[in-house]
């Protein structure tokens, strides 16, 4: 059982890597123009960060409790977007003490030397139906790897709905590979959603 437990957080540790999402909103910040001309956007609390690992026939998900970070954006010329957000790590929450444990150990997020996770835009592009790629670097566990995120924007003015998701690749980061990680899938899915304000 305690194996199996083991696993099972491993797969959320996995999972978790995904953080650093770009527009991942979370309950703490105030969008500042970094070096951008485009329009500074808000991040409204009540947004939500999941993610999700396969582990075997299983799905295992958990979710960080504090992120945020600043947002410069104009849908109609998004090449001019700077997005940079951070995600505490040691927020990573399973529902299980033992497991939350786990995932802040050094085969996984290694919380003691790095608690934080970035994700910093370096472009952002519009596709054709309607989604938006926005292109960049995550940093986590003590790399920086090219990370791509994709989302989508409704509402309309000042006020905008964002929704996304993104694959993270977490064995490019060195995360979960002992041998709480043998049965985990080699991606993590993460899904985020939040509201911004404009100004």
């Amino acid at each position: 059982m305690q194996l199996r437990n083991r696993k099972v957080a491993a797969a959320l540790a996995v999972a978790a890597i995904a953080a650093a999402v770009p527009l991942i909103g979370g309950h703490a910040g105030v969008a500042v123009a970094a070096t951008s001309t485009a329009p500074e956007w808000t991040i409204q609390p009540g947004g939500t960060l999941e993610f999700a690992a396969r582990n075997g026939s299983d799905s295992v998900g958990a979710k960080f409790a504090k992120w945020g970070g600043t947002i410069n954006f104009d849908p109609d010329a998004p090449g001019a977007a700077t997005i940079k957000i951070d995600v505490d790590l040691t927020s990573a929450m399973i529902g299980d003490a033992f497991k939350d444990e786990l995932l802040q150990g050094d085969e996984f997020f290694g919380t003691a030397s790095t608690p934080t996770a970035t994700y910093q835009s370096q472009s952002v592009e519009a596709q054709p139906d309607g989604r938006f790629v926005a292109h960049g670097t995550l940093s986590l566990h003590g790399m920086s790897i090219a990370q791509d995120v994709e989302f989508r924007l409704s509402g309309s003015g000042a006020e905008r709905h964002v929704e996304g998701s993104a694959e993270i690749d977490r064995l490019g980061f060195g995360i979960g590979t002992g041998s709480h990680g043998n049965d985990l899938a080699p991606t993590v899915a993460v899904n985020f959603a939040f509201d911004a304000k404009r100004g």
